[in-house]
């Protein structure tokens, strides 16, 4: 898997939790501190240390841009990333996520699979699970 589409499917999802009710917002820069991806950890070091920068309903992360809608808040929290620029450019990206005042954690489906529905990524899966702290 391509390292500026795996930035870029970050940031997406971490925007979209933002928009939850009644969580802490989302809005802000964050920076990956951990990951795994198909049962195996995923060294954050490849993120080439870009951070997430996320709005109310767009991301940006390593080049990649988008935007992001939280489909539902009941947990795990649901939403879609849609990238417009970069290596996501034109690809929805079905995501979980929760999230607390200073940490950040978003189950990516980066494969052809279902959504993932919890944040494990069984070995094999193209699930991608990114741990996030806000940057201050």
């Amino acid at each position: 898997m391509n390292c500026r589409r795996l930035r870029g499917l970050l940031l997406t999802i971490a925007a979209a939790g933002c928009m939850r009710s009644g969580a802490p917002p989302l809005a802000g820069q964050w920076t990956p501190v951990s990951a795994e991806l198909g049962g195996k950890d995923f060294p954050v070091a490849r993120f080439e240390g870009a951070t997430l920068q996320l709005t109310d309903s767009t991301y940006e992360f390593a080049g990649d841009k988008g935007s992001y809608a939280v489909l539902s808040s009941k947990e795990p929290a649901k939403l879609d990333i849609r990238g417009q620029s970069g290596p996501n450019a034109g690809r929805t990206i079905p995501a979980i996520f929760e999230v607390s005042d200073e940490q950040l954690t978003i189950g990516y489906q980066l494969g052809s699979g279902e959504r993932p529905t919890e944040f494990t990524s069984p070995q094999g899966s193209q699930i991608l699970i990114v741990n996030y702290k806000r940057v201050h």
